[in-house]
């Protein structure tokens, strides 16, 4: 049932007449009286009697009205709370390759700093986020930089990180010795299914040298990409920063890829940009990156814009 048709209802029985009740609710008189007739025909039962004086309660009238009024206090309150709730409320999506180099100590710096604000966080591939995107399901998310943003969503660019080529501890790569987009030519690659950005950058930058791209395993999971690539499996690509406390010990080799970065953004909810959950967030999440990268930690990363400088 809609509530409004109870608190027309109630206002018709307190003034006695439909038509000052429709003045008093800025509705025609006819459209209070539709609405009335909605309500008896769902509530089965004549609710009021009619004459040329105005209108007075059934006795079916007189018990709705009295049940009604606690209910409709009730369910002020309910709305009340739900608002409070929702304003406490932030979403996040981040990629499961940022874990180490945001992600963690951006949660728990949160969790610290604000703790009444309820976190629900996203780990996806950067396909699956902008799937939660376009659905509503984020209030802040990291993605890479999209000429076309999610409509609903303001992009702001980040930060700017080279892609890695990833081996096993055997393999002829060397963290200081960057290859060309050449060395991956008919390599046994890991990783994400299409629509993935980072593998359509790799597979278009190889078909537009008339190279062979070869993939043996199609996955979403970071660490699998990393792990296989460890046991001589084949070779994966990464963003930089999935290699930030890897745990693969020395198990795997590296070596950045000539001319290939990723440039991530941060995508904002335009509906939810006024929640103070929302902007805490946003503001602990752009402070975490900038300590993150003044670290160092963060291989070749590289900040774009004034963004982390707000």
């Amino acid at each position: 049932m809609d509530s409004r048709l109870l608190e027309y209802y109630l206002r018709v029985a307190e003034l006695g007449s439909i038509n000052r009740a429709a003045t008093d609710l800025g509705l025609s008189q006819p459209a209070l009286s539709r609405h009335i007739a909605s309500l008896e025909h769902e509530m089965q039962a004549q609710l009021f009697v009619r004459s040329q004086g105005g209108v007075r309660l059934t006795e079916a009238g007189r018990l709705l009205a009295d049940r009604s009024r606690p209910l409709l206090r009730q369910f002020a309150i309910l709305k009340e709370q739900v608002g409070e709730r929702a304003a406490g409320q932030l979403s996040v999506g981040i990629p499961p390759s940022w874990h180490q180099a945001l992600t963690s100590a951006f949660v728990a710096r949160l969790l610290d700093e604000y703790p009444g604000i309820m976190l629900r966080m996203y780990e996806g591939v950067s396909n699956l986020l902008r799937e939660h995107l376009l659905a509503g399901l984020l209030d802040l998310c990291i993605v890479p930089f999209d000429q076309t943003p999610a409509t609903g969503y303001k992009q702001t660019p980040l930060l700017r990180e080279p892609l890695v080529l990833v081996g096993h501890r055997e393999s002829d790569l060397a963290f200081d010795e960057p290859v060309s987009v050449t060395h991956l030519d008919g390599l046994k690659l890991i990783l994400p299914a299409r629509p993935n950005m980072l593998r359509t950058q790799i597979e278009n930058a190889l078909n537009r040298k008339s190279m062979t791209f070869r993939t043996i395993v199609e996955t979403d999971t970071l660490r699998l990409c990393l792990e296989l690539a460890g046991r001589s499996s084949g070779y994966t690509v990464v963003p930089a920063c999935a290699l930030q406390g890897h745990g693969l010990g020395d198990s795997i080799q590296w070596a950045p890829i000539k001319g290939m970065y990723l440039t991530w953004a941060l995508y904002e909810n335009e509906a939810r940009a006024h929640s103070q959950a929302v902007l805490e967030g946003r503001r602990l999440l752009l402070s975490t990156l900038a300590e993150s990268l003044k670290s160092g930690a963060w291989y070749g990363a590289e900040h774009v814009g004034t963004s982390l400088q707000r």
